[in-house]
């Protein structure tokens, strides 16, 4: 490709020295040029910087013009930068110590006139040229570096996070004894209280640090291998959020260590948690309570209930007026009983007292069962109802004296609630989340904004408080925690003065086909309160073939289920150094129906090294959510492998 010609502009007032110096460049013959001109210095500077003149590539500028000499000239191009807008070589008759200063001015190179040949003037320019893109792109990347440091500066002095570099000192058996403060941000006094860091120890500064921030920033130092942690410094009594990583290659002894005191947030915290303890106090006696009064109560009323049958059914009959008086008994008696029952179910759900046994159960047999028990009252309401006919498929996961009662209570409520001469209707579909629907559909009333807000509150009957209908108001509650502890979904859509529409959610269960008559069924029981953890065990357990996963919210219900259930492997939430789960496993130990189920402990984030050997030792094994789950399929594949016949405390935790 054919290299553009350079545009050479002479600032030179004398003529003849313009076409010399033109024809020297044209008979050198190496590029093509082209040429402008300019008798003054201020009419050269100007065509310099005008752009329809065009870029000019090199200047060639006599040292002495009418109006200003060659250092004015090389002042007014650069205009207070460092640089002149391009190359300028200096065609000078004075000393060769006068080129120093011109240099100094921005000119790239001078030469004399009385010296000047075709070769030295062209290897000038070209040189020109040459140095002075070097520079250009020198001068681009410092002012980049530049900018850089200042911005890095302006975030390291702005950020309110903690930040400093330590250089990590070792004895000669690489273990760390201290740590060499390099550099500091003004954040890092206002978070440790400690001024005046930068070129002190640590052990300097605060002598009585403990060495697990020594020890934590030495292994950094030497493994590369950045941690995160929120840790208690008991020397400067505050919290410290912490994240520490290795500066520069393998082999350094750099960690930046980037900071947050998180003392006030702790305290806070810790009021929370005492707070909510108090209320959790309060909340259980107030559920004992109700279970002591409710079956104090239910015992003396079945007595009740029992003799007002014998009178109903005695010899000689009651009377007329005796049997009115008798079958207000029974109707009070029975609608009591009934709260009493509702009360006990929903105190057991709010104290973890209530066992739920999962199974794979018929929709379509359950459907039956509900159909004959409410056909009755559907015609004596004068309320139509239509059920679907089912395929045999219809499996779910789920306790079938919890999901009949579930159901019960919605379509009671869709004929009780149902306007004169309505209708239910019962419908049931596969979702494509592979669960179950089960909706009840009525033409009563229907329900506004305001009372779906309320739908699921106890003891709320919408409005209907002063109506004909008995109701607690806590029927939809215990059906909604029902659902709940089943791992499935409950909701409503309603439009007033048209009806509503109650559905719930329940996990299918995929019949066995020829392909998978006989395959081995495995169960696995987790207990976890907490429904973001378990959601993720119930992923992680969804993923192994050939297994069914029961769920239990609480230590206490869990180890009456596996006692009941006996599953293949017990998955238990722990959270050290709390000693819930782990008096949990010594009682599933000492207890014959389940010593010999292996215990997986799940935890979060990093273990502490002193809670890990607990762990080691009371549990088959322990992994971390926070693992590849990998690390999770492999722990559970090999508690199947063992269970049963081995007791949860015989095999070591190495490398889980």
């Amino acid at each position: 490709m054919e290299k553009l010609p350079w545009h050479i502009l002479l600032i030179e007032d004398n003529v003849e020295d313009c076409a010399d110096l033109r024809q020297m460049l044209l008979r050198a013959g190496s590029r093509r040029y082209r040429f402008s001109e300019a008798r003054f210095g201020a009419e050269g500077v100007r065509k310099v910087f005008d752009p329809e003149h065009g870029p000019v590539d090199c200047v060639l500028l006599d040292y002495g013009l009418p109006d200003m000499d060659a250092p004015a000239v090389l002042a007014a191009l650069c205009e207070g930068a460092e640089m002149p807008p391009c190359p300028v070589v200096v065609i000078t008759g004075a000393a060769v110590e006068e080129g120093q200063a011109l240099l100094v001015a921005g000119a790239q190179d001078f030469i004399g006139k009385r010296w000047t040949s075709t070769e030295s003037l062209t290897r000038a320019v070209e040189n020109a040229i040459d140095r002075y893109a070097l520079q250009v792109e020198a001068h681009r990347a410092k002012n980049a570096l530049r900018a850089s440091e200042e911005h890095y500066r302006a975030l390291y002095d702005s950020i309110d996070a903690g930040y400093v570099v330590f250089e990590m000192l070792f004895d000669e058996d690489d273990i760390v004894v201290d740590a060499l403060c390099l550099q500091v941000n003004p954040a890092f006094a206002q978070q440790t209280g400690l001024i005046d860091a930068q070129g002190k120890t640590l052990r300097g500064m605060v002598p009585g640090i403990e060495r697990l921030w020594l020890e934590t920033y030495g292994a950094v130092a030497l493994t590369g291998v950045p941690v995160r942690m929120e840790q208690y410094a008991q020397a400067l009594q505050r919290w410290f959020d912490v994240y520490a990583f290795r500066l520069g290659a393998s082999g350094g002894r750099q960690v930046a260590v980037l900071f947050t005191n998180t003392t006030e947030r702790k305290g806070i915290e810790s009021a929370l948690v005492a707070a909510k303890s108090e209320a959790d106090s309060a909340n259980r006696a107030k559920t004992d309570f109700l279970l002591s009064m409710s079956h104090e109560l239910r015992s003396p009323l079945s007595s009740m209930l029992g003799f007002t049958q014998l009178l109903e059914a005695g010899n000689p009959a009651p009377t007329p007026a005796q049997r009115d008086s008798i079958d207000q008994i029974l109707h009070a008696g029975w609608y009591l009983l009934g709260l009493i029952t509702e009360i006990l179910d929903l105190s057991s759900i709010e104290s973890g007292q209530m066992v739920l046994l999962t199974q794979a159960m018929s929709m379509r047999e359950m459907l039956a069962t509900c159909r004959a028990m409410v056909i009755p009252q559907a015609q004596g309401s004068g309320i139509e109802i239509s059920f679907p006919s089912l395929d045999p498929d219809y499996l779910v996961q789920a306790d079938p004296v919890r999901t009949k009662q579930v159901l019960l209570n919605l379509l009671t409520n869709a004929i009780k609630y149902n306007r004169v001469g309505g209708r239910v209707e019962v419908s049931c579909k596969v979702t494509p989340g592979n669960t179950v629907r089960v909706s009840v559909e009525d033409t009563g009333r229907g329900l506004s904004a305001a009372q779906m807000s309320q739908l699921f509150q106890p003891f709320n009957r919408l409005g209907q408080e002063s109506g004909t209908k008995a109701g607690t108001g806590i029927g939809l509650m215990i059906c909604k925690r029902l659902v709940e502890l089943m791992g499935g979904t409950i909701g409503v859509e309603s439009t007033v003065d048209v009806g509503s529409c109650f559905w719930f959610e329940l996990d299918r269960v995929i019949p066995p086909t020829t392909d998978n008559i006989n395959p081995p069924v495995r169960t696995v029981l987790c207990i976890d309160k907490d429904d973001v953890r378990r959601a993720h065990v119930e992923e992680l357990v969804g993923r192994c073939a050939d297994t069914y996963l029961m769920r239990a919210p609480d230590i206490g219900s869990g180890i009456e289920i596996a006692r009941l259930a006996r599953p293949d492997v017990i998955l238990m939430s722990v959270q050290p150094p709390d000693p819930g789960g782990l008096d949990a496993v010594t009682r599933l130990a000492g207890d014959p129906a389940t010593e010999n189920i292996p215990v997986i402990a799940l935890v979060e984030g990093v273990v502490p090294p002193g809670e890990q050997a607990r762990l080691q030792a009371s549990f088959f094994r322990y992994v971390s959510l926070r693992a590849p789950n990998d690390t999770f399929a492999d722990a559970l594949n090999l508690a199947f492998h063992m269970a049963p016949g081995i007791t949860s405390r015989a095999v070591p935790l190495e490398n889980t």
